[in-house]
């Protein structure tokens, strides 16, 4: 458990017995970040905080989507962090990886004087925000809703890699099937779709969350509610994603068209190439076979030196006919 207190551009480590001290401070708000939610924790969160049992067995079972939920006094969030996979990190029954996707869940509440984070998994979400806050310093006036604002920022900013990922990856793979579709371009259009799928899950009801959070109302019961303005921006930014992830998954959707169609046009062209074989085969087979047949008298005859010209003429005058006649069928 990591506590920062935050008291007129002032920052500084705090303990654990402090917390209710700390919650009756009317000048200080404070920052806990509980890393691994242990029974100790849990009952510092239902004893210390006076925090509702369902909402802190929200935060022992790390399965669930974005919502918000108000509660006396406080807010309850579940926001998700997405990642890029990395196939070294570890993966546990908290973690949900979807391709090269991995979504972890940060249980959030916001009380009065307090944000408190619940996660299980070392997240590089928490330590981009105490980097920020230590760059801040004393030129920021910390607030509550500030906090809340500045953690739900760094959770929206590593959504943009992601779909600088997907645009990317689209256009390339959009210009690789024109010139050559194969079967493993189709199997990453599909899971590329899988991937914004289960993004669109989180986004959605996290733009929702922000939108409520955005209003003046929902965050009166906090000191200096002054951040509407911010809160408003990262769901601004939610609203873009949502909607880049729909035209994204719209033109996935044209890449697979195009992929069928590319794949069909490239089966067309084959079977018209083996149409024209068979056709130039069956000539051949049909003069062959007039000539193979048990006549005692046919012509040329069979001791005419001209006979083998002759039939080879043929046959090259009949392949030669039906390319022409198929040539000016395809016009």
């Amino acid at each position: 458990m990591d506590i920062k207190v935050f008291n007129k551009g002032t920052t500084r480590a705090a303990a654990i017995d402090e917390l209710e001290a700390l919650l009756k401070s009317e000048t200080e708000v404070f920052w806990v970040d509980i890393f691994n939610c242990t029974d100790a924790e849990a009952r510092i969160l239902r004893d210390v905080f006076k925090f509702h049992p369902l909402a802190i067995e929200d935060t022992r079972n790390h399965r669930q989507r974005p919502k918000i939920e108000e509660y006396e006094g406080y807010l309850f969030l579940i926001i998700n962090s997405i990642t890029v996979f990395n196939t070294s990190e570890r993966v546990s029954s908290d973690t949900l990886v979807y391709n090269d996707l991995s979504f972890r869940e940060i249980d959030v509440f916001v009380g009065r004087n307090y944000v408190v984070s619940v996660h299980n998994l070392q997240e590089a979400t928490i330590d981009e925000l105490k980097r920020r806050f230590e760059i801040m310093g004393k030129s920021v006036n910390f607030t509550t809703s500030f906090v809340l604002y500045t953690l739900l920022d760094v959770v929206v900013d590593q959504y943009f890699p992601i779909m600088d990922m997907f645009e990317e990856e689209i256009g390339s793979l959009e210009d690789v099937i024109l010139a050559n579709p194969d079967q493993k371009h189709l199997n990453r259009l599909f899971e590329l779709k899988h991937m914004m799928l289960h993004m669109w899950r989180v986004v959605w009801p996290e733009r929702d969350m922000l939108s409520t959070l955005a209003q003046p109302h929902v965050l009166n019961f906090t000191e200096q509610n002054t951040n509407q303005y911010y809160l408003r921006d990262v769901s601004d930014h939610l609203l873009w994603i949502a909607d880049m992830l729909s035209t994204y998954r719209d033109t996935l959707s044209t890449v697979i068209d195009l992929y069928m169609s590319s794949v069909s046009n490239r089966l067309n062209h084959n079977v018209q190439r083996l149409t024209i074989l068979t056709l130039v085969i069956g000539i051949l087979t049909v003069v062959s076979g007039f000539y193979g047949m048990n006549f005692t008298h046919t012509w040329p005859p069979f001791e005419s030196p001209y006979g083998v010209p002759f039939v080879l003429l043929l046959m090259l005058s009949g392949i030669c006919g039906l390319l022409l006649l198929l040539k000016r069928i395809n016009r």
